[in-house]
């Protein structure tokens, strides 16, 4: 009986690990909500209407996915990537997103 809760508690923590239910696409589209829910109102905030911003990789991480955004902030002098701001959120297995750098 004790092997067998060992296992069950093994095979439960590899499932959290490999999360299945949070995918790539759903990891960055809860990073641009949040950013954007955070932003939202606020004038001369930031967003994602600049070239080259956006989600910029997002890859698999232990327990979630690291997602990396580009934006811009303000009135910037040029739309060119030296004025853009680069940011990394963590989304976590169970949908949270931590890391961002918001007001």
């Amino acid at each position: 009986m004790q092997k067998f809760i060992i296992v069950v508690i093994v095979l439960f923590l590899l499932i959290v690990i490999w999360a299945p239910w949070l995918t790539q696409e759903d990891a960055e589209a809860r990073v641009v909500d949040r950013f954007n829910a955070a932003w939202e109102g606020v004038i001369d905030g930031c967003g994602f209407d600049c070239n080259g911003c956006g989600v910029t990789s997002s890859e698999r991480a232990l327990l979630g996915f690291k997602v990396e955004i580009e934006y811009g902030c303000g009135l910037i002098p040029a739309d060119t990537p030296e004025y853009h701001q680069v940011d990394e959120a963590m989304v976590w297995v169970f949908g949270s997103v931590t890391g961002l750098d918001l007001p």
